[in-house]
């Protein structure tokens, strides 16, 4: 994934062809830019998120202003440091234990569905 500053995104757009662009303003990730590769593929994609976010919203009562203003307030930098201290760990279980990932997370699969 490509790095830029909100200031330099319209250059990087037109530059990109398929790469990921993480968006950055005073030091903080504000938000990601994916290339779209095939038009059709993406007005799919489009529709079933549509689909789900209106199958998901309407249980729940919230809007589509309200997510936007959740995710608004994440801070992307500590997620990014969360899940690369999440991958060290995860690899520290999987070498102490001689499983492979599959069969760690399986084994809570299985846990779930024994409880149902």
């Amino acid at each position: 994934m490509k790095n830029v500053k909100f200031d330099d995104l319209e250059k990087q757009i037109l530059l990109s062809q398929k790469e990921l662009i993480s968006i950055e303003h005073e030091g903080k990730t504000i938000g990601y830019y994916y290339p779209i590769g095939d038009r059709e593929t993406a007005k799919k994609a489009k529709e079933e998120l549509d689909r789900i976010t209106e199958k998901t919203l309407h249980p729940t009562g919230l809007t589509e202003e309200k997510i936007a203003s959740m995710f608004s307030h994440i801070d992307h930098e500590a997620v990014n440091k969360a899940v690369e201290e999440f991958d060290i760990l995860m690899e520290q279980i999987l070498a102490q234990t001689g499983l492979t990932e599959e069969e760690y997370v399986s084994m809570f699969m299985n846990a779930v569905e024994d409880e149902k």
